[in-house]
């Protein structure tokens, strides 16, 4: 049975599930033909969890965010190359990042979780910046250098810990939520308003394929220009942050489509529900996938 192009496990199998519990991963459109299941462990320094779930309820904003190995990176035993971070500054302020590592260097995943931690220790140094485009390219300055010197401590070239990075500032009051984006790379960001998806940076909006046919960017060796947008999020929209494990399958009208059905409804979800709706199948599609959803209640 089909509806609206989601095929369910049981559905495709013939059976009914009655066994209680998680159902499993909703696959939309045709079937992969990798499992969605983790391997063998990966054999990296500095390995990482197959997967990391977060969130936060604060005043005016609801938070979830979660990084997913790819069945690919499962299925050969390689490390999840995505990493995310989320930190409240102050009383009104929050930093959300995602990165993603470059598929071609084996420690990049370390290049990713460094870029991360770097946009948090270097935060204060962009807050003091009086104008806003200077002040992007000196944080990301500064993050290159802290990758560089992890790979020098490593005894690696910094190219060995390639990544690209989406941070997005949001600054929050009774009244509104302003968002300061910035980035390197292919990461991307989508506002959610009334179900629609709409793309914060303009030339991804241009360009949908610019950024799979072109060279990525990434730290540290490309720290500038850093790409820099605004956005201003309303009660009852949401804002998406998310690697292009994520941003590649939102091509496809049906994915699009069923993440705006389930983040357009009344309450965000909870933090397992949130990790079961990231963890969908596309065919094709098997590569890591971080998201960050943003809620303003």
């Amino acid at each position: 049975m089909e509806q609206d192009g989601h095929i369910s496990h049981a559905e495709e199998s013939g059976t009914a599930d009655t066994t209680p519990g998680i159902p499993e991963p909703l696959v939309i459109g045709r079937r992969p033909m990798l499992r969605s299941e983790p391997g063998t462990l990966p054999k990296v320094a500095d390995r990482r969890p197959d997967t990391e779930l977060d969130g936060a309820d604060l005043p005016g904003l609801t938070v979830r965010s979660v990084s997913i190995r790819g069945d690919a990176h499962r299925y050969y035993g390689t490390v999840r190359q995505d990493a995310m971070g989320l930190w409240q500054v102050g009383d009104d302020r929050l930093l959300a990042c995602v990165a993603d590592g470059v598929g071609s260097k084996e420690l990049s995943h370390v290049g990713a979780v460094t870029a991360c931690k770097a946009a948090y220790e270097n935060f204060a140094d962009f807050l003091e910046g009086e104008d806003l485009k200077v002040a992007a390219d000196h944080l990301f300055d500064n993050i290159g250098n802290d990758i560089r010197r992890e790979a020098h401590a490593r005894g690696l070239e910094p190219g060995e810990l390639s990544t690209t990075l989406l941070a997005a500032v949001v600054e929050g009051n009774a009244d509104t939520h302003r968002v300061t984006l910035l980035r390197v790379g292919d990461c991307s960001a989508f506002h959610l308003r009334q179900g629609v998806w709409m793309s914060c940076f303009p030339e991804d909006e241009d360009d949908p394929e610019q950024l799979a046919t072109s060279i990525t960017r990434a730290l540290p060796r490309d720290v500038g220009p850093v790409d820099v947008a605004a956005t201003i999020l309303n009660p009852g929209e949401m804002l998406l942050l998310c690697t292009d494990g994520l941003s590649r399958p939102m091509r496809g009208e049906q994915v699009r489509a069923q993440l705006a059905e389930w983040w357009s409804a009344p309450a965000p979800p909870s933090l397992p529900e949130f990790l079961w709706q990231l963890s969908f199948r596309v065919k094709t599609h098997d590569d890591d996938r971080t998201a960050i959803c943003l809620w303003r209640t």
